[in-house]
């Protein structure tokens, strides 16, 4: 697949390293560094896991933020919602993005649904209200989290 292999080519990367080091030394008057804020678990991840703090210059900074709210969701509400779907004659409808983050067991929506929890994933709130509609005799929970811009 093109432009997989060049995020893996060690000698583009330390020739991308020193052109940033070029770039940014002596780019602040007042000596400040640049701060740059990642602000998914999946980004600080990555960054850590293929060691990009270590051939930044000192001039730039990374800061963690608060996290995705995905990624920051505490493993007991994932458990929550997986009981609630699989104990009680409910259909849960989330998003996407929640269907394979891990609970506390390594159970995820997505497992909990190929196990025969009544599960849907809905891209809109509107998508979760409509399913209410068509289904009058079906309680309907909609495990709201994520972006909601």
């Amino acid at each position: 697949m093109k432009y997989i292999e060049e995020f893996r080519d060690q000698r583009l990367a330390q020739k991308l390293a020193a052109a940033i080091q070029e770039e940014v030394k002596g780019a602040r008057p007042d000596g400040q560094p640049f701060r740059f804020m990642e602000f998914c678990g999946g980004h600080t991840h990555a960054i850590f896991r293929f060691g990009l703090p270590d051939i930044l210059p000192p001039e730039i900074k990374m800061i963690h933020g608060p996290g995705c709210p995905v990624c920051v969701l505490p493993m007991a509400k994932i458990d929550a919602a997986i009981q609630l779907a699989q104990k009680y004659d409910v259909t849960l409808c989330t998003y996407g993005d929640m269907m394979r983050v891990p609970g506390g067991q390594r159970l995820s929506l997505l497992k909990a649904k190929a196990a025969g929890a009544d599960i849907k994933m809905v891209l809109s709130p509107s998508d979760a209200v409509t399913f209410a509609k068509e289904n009058p005799n079906r309680e309907v929970v909609f495990f709201a989290i994520g972006f909601e811009t």
